[in-house]
């Protein structure tokens, strides 16, 4: 009959019982010494006779011995009963990590026997693995209470720990300020832009802005085993990952040595808290290394110029109240600042992406885009499908710029390479009617919607009265558009920056081939070019005679 305090096993644990005479409870450890029972079928356990060399031995270690006499089995080593190939073997409770800096265990309360299992058990165990590091007995006791509270092993203790080296390192320097300002919604209903990451933040002069920790004092180390860990110069520790890089200290900054070692370090002047290159500094130009996109998020400075080493992508923004310099393209994104607009490559853009500069916008090649400048619009390139804006003058330098369906409103001067050509749409070129600051923006807008106003009907008579000999089906359908399209300008015009100044010289310059179609106002008055011309310069007053004669052979 079956005794109360007999444990009742389940199916699986009760696979042992058929090759073994149990003397205890297999859910629990056994220890050296322990019998654990009569074998009853020695093929299921690994005899001494089947252990080869030491490494075969190490290999099948079954961690007990046979006394073929009596067919008994002794446990040698602290574990738990184990099947591993169809052999019975005692599996260790104490798990040494690869690097050897940890030793793990599984704590029980009650060892196979049904007594308590000690910390002289582990201690004996960790002694048989060669580890000679102390078991962390505050540790090993709470774990123990803990398996007694609840009936359960504890799994994966760290009951050993060796110690590691503390290498030589520079300081660290840890910032005080974040780089950026999250904006804050005006209500909780706002919604969430994923670009826009905060804005860098205005630093005041002489604010706390980092501090450097000294490093603590290098010592060596040693694993579980005992084996040591000597220390590491900084010499053999370059080949670090960027998450352990320390910053250094550049300029505009000052520091103040504190209690304790540490030294606060203030900034000398009034900028923006800037880290490039592990370099913290306090500048005017903020620098952005490569590309302005997911990784950057929206670039917004309250103070100074933004210099981008790479190329706004599309739907991203930057913003200065100074100048904005991209060594790339802008690609459908959006730029607004106080200054200068500086592009090294080509502005590309779509209907939700716009440029504003209250300077001067430069440029290789400029397409598809809505630029505006209140002082000039200067390219190298060309200038396709697109409406720029200028305060004073729109120029493209070399003799690659040539504009196609474009419409461009400068204040003073229009200097441009060639207008349209055989397989573009001729541009509108409109030059407003400046009579000072004193008249105030609106003035001028208005000027610029009744220039566009008498270009948009003097582009409309030519379509028409044009035979189909002279206009191909495409260039008509290029008309058309570029006639929508200047509809759509008047209607916004007013939005736009205006000239502020009066300047002496109001003229148009092309200094290649016209494209007959192309339109030509000056001052409120818009003359049509006929017929193709090899180069165009015009100036108010012959404008205003071009103009007369045109409109008297009409009538």
């Amino acid at each position: 009959m079956m005794s109360i305090n007999e444990p009742v096993l389940t199916e699986e644990e009760s696979i042992f019982s058929r090759y073994i005479a149990l003397a205890g409870n297999p859910l629990l450890p056994v220890t050296p010494g322990t019998c654990i029972g009569k074998a009853l079928r020695l093929g299921h356990f690994h005899l001494s006779s089947e252990i080869g060399d030491e490494q075969e031995n190490h290999i099948l270690s079954h961690n007990y011995s046979i006394d073929f006499t009596t067919n008994k089995i002794y446990a040698t080593s602290l574990g738990m009963l184990h099947i591993d190939n169809n052999k019975i073997v005692v599996r260790p409770i104490l798990y040494p990590a690869n690097d050897g800096m940890t030793v793990y265990a599984d704590i029980y309360h009650k060892d196979f026997s049904g007594n308590s299992l000690l910390l002289s058990h582990y201690a004996s165990a960790l002694w048989q693995l060669n580890v000679n590091t102390p078991i962390d007995t505050a540790r090993f006791t709470t774990a123990a209470n803990k398996a007694v509270a609840n009936g359960n092993p504890v799994r994966m203790v760290p009951i050993c720990k060796g110690k590691p080296p503390i290498h030589e390192e520079q300081p660290a320097i840890l910032p005080l300020l974040p780089e950026r300002v999250l904006r804050t919604m005006q209500s909780p209903s706002d919604p969430i832009n994923f670009k826009d990451r905060g804005f860098f933040a205005e630093v005041p002069a002489h604010t706390p802005v980092a501090v450097k920790v000294p490093a603590p004092e290098p010592s060596n180390g040693f694993d579980v085993y005992g084996n040591a860990l000597p220390v590491m110069s900084p010499d053999d520790t370059e080949n670090t990952t960027a998450e352990e890089k320390h910053l250094q200290i550049g300029k505009n900054l000052y520091g103040i040595m504190q209690h304790g070692g540490h030294t606060v370090y203030y900034s000398s002047c009034k900028g923006l808290l800037n880290v490039r290159n592990d370099i913290l500094s306090i500048t005017d130009v903020l620098h952005i290394d490569g590309d302005v996109n997911m990784k950057t998020g929206n670039v917004i400075v309250q103070r100074g110029s933004v210099h981008v080493t790479g190329s706004i992508t599309a739907g991203f923004t930057v913003e200065a109240p100074q100048h904005v310099i991209v060594d790339g393209d802008i690609d459908q994104g959006s730029v607004s600042c106080g200054g200068d607009i500086f592009v090294s490559g080509a502005i590309i853009m779509n209907e939700a992406s716009t440029i504003t500069s209250k300077g001067s916008v430069y440029a290789n090649h400029i397409h598809n885009a809505d630029v505006v400048a209140a002082q000039n619009i200067i390219t190298t390139g060309s200038i396709v499908n697109s409406e720029l804006t200028a305060g004073k003058a729109i120029r493209t330098c070399t003799e690659k710029g040539t504009v196609l369906g474009s419409t461009l409103v400068a204040g003073s001067e229009i200097n441009i390479a060639g207008a349209g050509g055989e397989h573009g749409t001729p541009p509108i070129l409109i030059i407003t009617n400046e009579a000072g600051a004193q008249r105030g923006v609106s003035t001028a807008a208005a000027e610029t919607e009744e220039a566009l106003t008498q270009s948009i009907s003097k582009l409309d008579d030519w379509i028409k009265r044009s035979q189909e000999k002279e206009l191909t089906g495409a260039m008509r359908q290029r008309a058309d558009a570029l006639l929508q399209k200047a509809k759509r300008i008047r209607k916004s015009i007013a939005n736009k920056v205006t000239p502020q100044f009066t300047h002496p010289a109001h003229r148009v310059i092309i200094r290649g081939t016209v494209a007959a179609g192309t339109l030509v106002t000056m001052h409120g008055q818009t003359l049509t070019i006929e017929h193709p011309l090899p180069k165009l310069t015009m100036e108010l007053e012959n404008h205003k005679r071009a103009v007369k004669s045109q409109q008297a052979t009409q009538s």
